[in-house]
């Protein structure tokens, strides 16, 4: 017979967002707190992301969010204290067209009211931070000294050792499927591996979310995107990367990785996934020359450097490319805390405090009432300065 067994609070997805919330709870005195993950720690989504951390969003509240939770990225030591991030200081780059260069700026200065170091920066100053890339097109960019990239994996593994010290209740290797509620609220979790009897559930499953919140009821407005991200490697001697850029003259983003390589992510095409399960994650045999295409044409002294390999996973996206954070409409108990839209890494730390101070019916650090996920029935969708995508 499958197990039974009760908890305070069951957070579903053990990725950055599963992880974040459930050491946050801990770290809060919340009681019984379990993880469910259906394989290992960091084995969905939150392990193939490109890991990038800047803070210039259309929105304030995501500039929040993004600038707390790099801060506690670049200072892990201090505000975790088990493990590493992985944090790499190289600068962040967001070159615009003429069309957007007033609203780049006034962006910029949404980033300084909110205590980033933002700046607009004109083509020459570009140039000096960033040498490799070829300008065409290009008014200027968003600059952040301090932005640069980490290493999802890290963060993942060290807020698990962190959580399970604090006595996080762990279940690896297991399927949640299904919330159980009634009378309008949250009863239990059914797993593959037995029932867990819990007033509080926080799906925080990425791609996967759906699965849970469909059959409630709740049509949550999450589609899927697959997105494929290339690495490539410079031959010993010769120039790679500086900065993380996000080109959206180009649509192209690059980043330095370890050693010689370097990753890109080259959009083209979108393609649609009705399920996560069928998304492969394997790059497709001809993204390469897609890549190469675009370093021909953004960045000409890394177009002919070796083909490393590449991966692909999937956006849960939302209509305005922004996440669905807080409770679930009409069903008590259950926490929400999915629909990244391809930003959410930098986000994650702050994230799990905000998810943890709900659940504990504690005013957040953030208010994160915009995001709440009937924003759309209400037609209060958040506004995006650079069209539908990642860059939000």
């Amino acid at each position: 017979m499958p197990a039974e067994s009760t908890a305070d609070v069951v957070v579903i997805g053990g990725g950055l967002m599963g992880c974040a919330t459930a050491f946050a709870l801990l770290e809060r005195g919340a009681g019984r707190v379990a993880l469910v993950e259906r394989r290992t720690p960091g084995a969905g989504d939150s392990g193939l992301s490109f890991s990038m951390i800047r803070r210039h969003y259309t929105n304030p509240v995501v500039v929040r969010l993004a600038a707390s939770g790099s801060r506690t990225i670049m200072g892990w030591a201090e505000q975790v204290g088990v493990g590493a991030s992985g944090y790499a200081q190289t600068g962040y780059l967001l070159p615009v067209p003429a069309a957007l260069a007033d609203r780049c700026q006034e962006l910029c200065a949404v980033g300084r009211a909110n205590g980033v170091d933002a700046r607009w920066v004109e083509p020459d100053e570009i140039r000096a931070i960033e040498p490799l890339l070829e300008l065409e097109g290009v008014a200027g960019a968003a600059y952040e000294p301090d932005g640069g990239f980490a290493d999802a994996h890290l963060l993942v593994g060290s807020w698990f050792e962190a959580a399970v010290a604090r006595g996080l209740e762990v279940h690896l290797g297991t399927r949640a499927e299904a919330i159980e509620v009634g009378d309008g609220g949250v009863h239990a979790v059914r797993t593959d591996g037995g029932r867990i009897a819990t007033d509080h559930v926080v799906v925080a499953t990425g791609s996967w979310g759906r699965e849970l919140t469909d059959p409630l009821g709740l049509e949550l407005p999450i589609s899927l995107r697959r997105l494929q991200v290339a690495q490539l490697r410079q031959p010993p001697g010769a120039a790679r990367p500086s900065a993380v850029v996000s080109d959206a003259v180009a649509n192209v983003v690059v980043r330095p990785a370890a050693g010689r390589d370097f990753l890109c992510v080259a959009y083209h095409a979108p393609e649609i996934v009705e399920r996560r399960d069928d998304c492969d994650e394997r790059a497709d045999a001809g993204y390469e020359d897609v890549v190469r295409a675009a370093l021909r044409a953004r960045y000409p002294a890394l177009a002919d450097a070796e083909w490393v390999g590449g991966w692909a996973g999937a956006y849960d996206h939302t209509p305005d490319w922004h996440p669905l954070l807080g409770a679930a409409p009409g069903v008590e108990g259950l926490w929400l805390a999915l629909g990244w839209s391809g930003h959410g890494f930098k986000l994650a730390p702050a994230v799990g405090r905000v998810m943890a101070d709900l659940v504990l019916g504690r005013e957040p650090e953030i208010d994160v009432s915009e995001l709440a996920a009937d924003r759309f029935a209400r037609g209060a969708p958040m506004p995006l300065a650079y069209g539908p995508g990642a860059r939000a």
